[in-house]
């Protein structure tokens, strides 16, 4: 392979992985490979891939007419190729019900880390996420103040086999770095209209009483109303 030919493949893959993280970051599908928190550091890396790639159609204009002896690995070329074509060949979309039960799904929170941690408990019922009641039922001794309150939370139906048949989960996934630590929480909801099947986006209302989940207590939600929703923006929570 001549140095010439190389330069130019390296070039052309690193167009194309810069090519396909601004794609992703412009749909707003980046979010759901990684935290949002990380956007910085990625825009970071395309710039900083952007930089290669000038460098890259510099040196190889200077370089033209010299005889350029180059250790041309294709080992090298593989390491930038693997992520693109990663990219492109595996489906986009973010994890839903298929990875809940490959991952597991936990009904405790206490370590979830939100930036209104210190908020939730005064917050307005209908306004906490899956995220929040389940702190809540993981941290507090004394319930009560929280029983009977009107629930109203989004996520997708995951049917588990070990509840009853008019119950299943109400889930959503939480993301702390990237989509290989991504893990997923559910609320138990009793519901005696429909059963829908699993990936059904919906919004749930409804109150709150206690169940138990592997000796442990967590909300239950006797579903007064259940909407059939789009998949939110952002499906994961943060």
């Amino acid at each position: 392979m001549s140095s010439r030919f190389y330069r130019f493949l390296q070039i052309l893959l690193l167009v194309a992985l810069g090519a396909f993280l601004v794609e992703k970051t412009l749909s707003g599908k980046l979010t759901w490979y990684i935290n949002v928190r990380f956007m910085p550091l990625t825009l970071l890396g395309v710039a900083l891939l952007t930089i290669m790639v000038i460098a890259l159609m510099r040196h190889t204009q200077k370089t033209a007419n010299v005889q350029e002896h180059l250790h041309a690995s294709p080992i090298n070329l593989l390491v930038l190729l693997i992520p693109v074509l990663i990219g492109i060949l595996v489906p986009n979309r973010p994890l839903d019900a298929a990875a809940v039960a490959s991952k597991g799904v936990t009904l405790n929170a206490p370590l979830v880390a939100s930036e209104n941690a210190e908020q939730q408990f005064d917050m307005a019922a209908d306004e906490r996420n899956i995220v929040d009641w389940l702190r809540i039922f993981s941290s507090e001794s004394d319930l009560s103040p929280y029983l009977e309150q009107q629930a109203s939370v989004i996520g997708f139906v995951y049917r588990d086999e070990s509840l009853p048949e008019n119950q299943f989960l109400v889930s959503r996934f939480v993301i702390t770095c990237c989509a290989a630590d991504a893990f997923a929480l559910g609320i138990p909801v009793e519901w005696d209209g429909e059963m829908l099947e699993d990936n059904v986006w919906v919004k749930v209302k409804g109150g709150v009483e206690v169940s138990y989940w592997q000796n442990q207590k967590v909300p239950l939600i006797l579903a007064e109303s259940l909407e059939v929703v789009e998949e939110p923006e952002q499906p994961y929570l943060i």
